[in-house]
């Protein structure tokens, strides 16, 4: 900690964000990344360390770029945005090895899933759908659009967890045909969702929107890039009806959905069946990253690192075993819109 200290009060005086640092303190709250709340003489600061083993990933840095760019157009075109602060016109600064970025620090909350309201879900539909009607033409990327179909090998996973003797094997060995067959229709509906794309958050759960009061405002956007825009709202709508916590409520769902379509507008895909499969395409993604950080494939990474992995790889087979057994209600509620 004191070398990362270290290394923040260089970061804070290179870029003259204060003469001396009074307070760093860990923010909890990442998956990936570490975050610290400092406060110097002249301002208070959330401080984004990268994760080393992201950022050795070749399109990392352009990934953070286009990210900023989204949340600034969004900004602009009036969303409730925090936006990182440019250092010498860039976002990402590096401090030896490690890299940075900095944040004007919200003094607000997230929120608990039991602390949503209708209220809450009625807003957030209404403003994924103001994001959605957002113009990005001016900084979309070819090159990002489509999502790529993949074939997890999850026997192979497996066999070096049984190596290692995971804590997750049996967990992983009873639903690997399960993972399987969900991994081939979502790719399909992949396939079928990737005839309609917009720029848009793609992540837009409990722990990227900080609320004052009331009043949201979309934080963390490294996420952002395309994505079919009824898998954005089924997703969003999911998190925020207590979907991602299994405690599922349709009521909340239907609100989040109404409030989006009174603004947005928009014909729903006629294959509603096959497409809501897309909603766990990411889940699946996200078991097979953290399966390679808990097995240390690719790079090396930290006991609590791993542990955090293994985490989650039992919490995310959970999710997407529950949401699917909620597919037919939440079908049935698009299907009236």
């Amino acid at each position: 900690m004191k070398n990362r200290n270290g290394k923040i009060e260089k970061l804070i005086k290179q870029f003259h964000l204060g003469n001396s640092i009074i307070e760093v303190s860990p923010i909890t709250g990442g998956l990936s990344h570490r975050m610290y709340k400092v406060v110097t003489d002249s301002g208070i600061y959330a401080v984004k360390e990268l994760n080393p083993g992201i950022m050795k990933r070749e399109e990392a840095y352009s990934n953070f770029v286009f990210s900023e760019k989204v949340s600034n157009l969004a900004k602009e075109n009036g969303m409730p945005v925090i936006s990182a602060i440019k250092l010498e016109n860039e976002v990402i600064r590096q401090v030896g090895s490690d890299f940075f970025m900095v944040f004007p620090y919200l003094e607000g909350k997230l929120l608990k899933s039991e602390e949503i309201t209708e209220k809450h879900c009625a807003i957030m539909g209404e403003m994924l759908a103001k994001l959605h009607l957002i113009d990005f033409s001016n900084i979309e990327e070819e090159t990002r659009k489509q999502k790529e179909i993949q074939k997890i090998d999850w026997n192979s996973y497996l066999a070096l967890a049984k190596k290692e003797n995971k804590s997750y094997v049996t967990m992983l060995e009873q639903n690997g045909d399960l993972l399987d067959e969900l991994c081939e229709k979502s790719n399909m509906a992949i396939l079928e969702a990737n005839q309609d794309l917009i720029v848009s958050h793609r992540d837009l759960d409990r722990k990227n929107v900080m609320w004052q009061n009331e009043n949201p405002f979309i934080i963390d956007w490294e996420a952002s890039g395309y994505i079919n825009p009824l898998i954005e709202l089924i997703g969003v709508a999911w998190n925020w009806a207590g979907g991602d916590v299994e405690k599922f409520q349709v009521c909340k769902f239907e609100i989040v959905v109404n409030h989006y379509q009174k603004f947005a507008k928009r014909k729903f895909d006629e294959q509603l069946n096959k497409i809501v499969y897309a909603g766990i395409y990411d889940g699946l993604q996200w078991i097979k990253y953290n399966l390679e950080r808990s097995l240390c494939i690719g790079n090396s990474y930290q006991a609590d690192e791993i542990e955090l992995a293994e985490n989650e790889i039992r919490q995310s087979i959970g999710e997407i075993k529950y949401y699917v057994s909620q597919i037919n209600k939440m079908v049935e509620i698009l299907e009236k819109n």
